[in-house]
């Protein structure tokens, strides 16, 4: 007999075997109990959260004989009794004429679904009630859904509809104001990595818990998933499932590797991190698979800080914008290994946009400040104010650039000797003129510098200033002093 995979046989039997849908298991049980069932439901949710599966329990219970005699004497149901899988209709459910399970995503037609609608008005050949399982009905075309909706709207007797979709958006609203919506939720891995150790002992098999939790949060709240995982390391497996042998069978980085990662550039290492990303890439994986487990495993490691009562991510934080940007831009590109590297250097040592312009500046000129600022808007006052007094002084402060401004000192840089000069014979001037602008004393100091940066760049404020610098890159460094002088 061929081998049949974990999810097949892990199928819940009973509505008690619903791992994950307390909510929707309940309520169909009490529907149940009391003979209250519709005669058409629309069950949404993400892939392997048990909707078909639902389905086909429902249609059961609809002919299971033992649900019946409990309906007719009143006795209020449980779980495990829904259904009893042991009367006839139960047994030969799969194999019954009047079951119809239909795939809408490969038979969208209106002739498929006509096709399949045919027998909705005929008697059931041996159930109570005549089934339509419709999987991923939101691919039906405009016209089929029409037909359904007919069949939905007025219902013959004896028959039942059972619709799931992945995606309730697409679904038209006169088709879900027509049926009771149970929506199916992800199933969190805390749920899924006990049912997966439960099911492995089953098998014989011992599945280690770090395993399981790691088998559980690939799924990303998907148990068919989670059960397609464990089959593919059952398979690879001896009498034993460990942390290690999931992610080699799976293709998975380890752990460790990403630790040794994230601890290189926490600890500004350069070196450690080549060697640790080096050591990733012999995984095997791809740098985008790299960047998301790197993303997963920061998450879990501020989780874990937060069970531990500390409060300081912003390291972490920073790591995991960068990553997250750094996997948007592979997508696409043919260079990931290379943009994942150097994201990964950059949080090393950052690098300043505009060291560039730091270095080409003296000492004694930091980036914009409120002083600076201010001793600015003393200078341009006066440029303002002796602009249509003399040509010459125009002409020269044109060239000057404000370096600092500390207390009642304006300090002017001149890149020209020639120039500091000319200003210096018309100091008096510019220093009466900004004493009324500041209304107090000012005096100003002369500073001739060489390596003085475009005054263009100096005296506009941020962050024109930086956007400016950018641009004049481009082009080379003697074009920019022309552009200047």
């Amino acid at each position: 007999m061929a081998y049949e995979a974990l999810y097949t046989r892990g199928r819940p039997k009973t509505l008690s075997h619903l791992i994950g849908q307390e909510h929707i298991s309940t309520a169909l049980t009490r529907a149940i109990s009391s003979g209250r069932l519709s005669h058409a439901y629309l069950l949404v949710g993400t892939r392997g959260t048990g909707k078909t599966s639902t389905a086909r329990l429902l249609a059961k219970a609809m002919n299971c004989e033992r649900v019946h005699e409990a309906q007719n004497s009143g006795r209020p149901l449980e779980k495990k009794e829904i259904p009893c899988n042991k009367c006839d209709s139960c047994r030969n459910f799969d194999s019954s004429p009047d079951n119809f399970e239909f795939d809408a995503a490969s038979n969208r037609s209106v002739e498929d679904v006509t096709r399949l609608l045919s027998t909705a008005y005929l008697s059931p050949l041996r159930a109570r009630v005549k089934t339509f399982i419709i999987d991923e009905v939101h691919m039906l075309s405009f016209e089929a859904v029409n037909s359904i909706l007919k069949l939905i709207e007025e219902p013959p007797p004896n028959v039942a509809f059972f619709l799931a979709t992945t995606e309730i958006n697409k679904v038209p609203m006169t088709i879900r104001s027509r049926c009771q919506v149970l929506n199916f939720r992800l199933i969190p891995p805390q749920t899924i990595a006990p049912y997966l150790m439960t099911l492995a002992r089953r098998l014989n098999v011992t599945l280690h818990e770090d395993a399981a939790k790691k088998i559980a949060r690939l799924a990303e709240g998907s148990m068919r998933d989670a059960l397609t995982y464990l089959d593919q390391c059952y398979a690879m497996a001896d009498k034993e499932i460990l942390l290690g042998d999931v992610n080699e069978t799976l293709g998975l980085i380890s752990d460790e590797k990403l630790d040794e990662i994230i601890s290189a550039v926490t600890s500004k290492d350069r070196a450690a991190v080549a060697r640790a990303v080096t050591n990733a890439f012999r995984s095997g994986l791809a740098a985008n698979a790299i960047a998301e487990s790197l993303i997963t495993r920061l998450r879990d490691i501020e989780f874990e800080m937060l069970n531990r009562g500390e409060k300081n991510f912003s390291e972490l934080d920073r790591i995991i914008d960068a990553l997250r940007k750094a996997a948007s831009e592979m997508y696409g590109s043919g260079i990931p290994d290379i943009i994942l590297e150097m994201t990964l250097m950059k949080l090393v040592a950052p690098v300043q946009i505009f060291n560039a312009v730091q270095t080409s500046l003296p000492a004694q000129n930091p980036l914009p400040n409120e002083n600076l600022d201010a001793g600015r808007k003393i200078f341009y006052d006066v440029v303002n104010l002796l602009s249509g007094e003399d040509a010459t002084v125009t002409s020269v402060l044109s060239k000057a650039v404000v370096t600092n401004f500390t207390g009642d000192t304006l300090t002017l840089s001149f890149k020209s000797k020639m120039f500091a000069e000319m200003f210096d014979k018309q100091r008096q001037k510019f220093e009466q003129a900004a004493s009324k602008s500041a209304e107090r004393a000012i005096k100003v100091s002369v500073v001739v510098d060489k390596n003085l940066a475009p005054p263009v760049l100096n005296n506009m404020p941020e962050p024109a200033r930086s956007n400016l610098f950018g641009a004049l890159e481009v082009f080379d460094a003697s074009d920019a002093i022309k552009l200047n002088d």
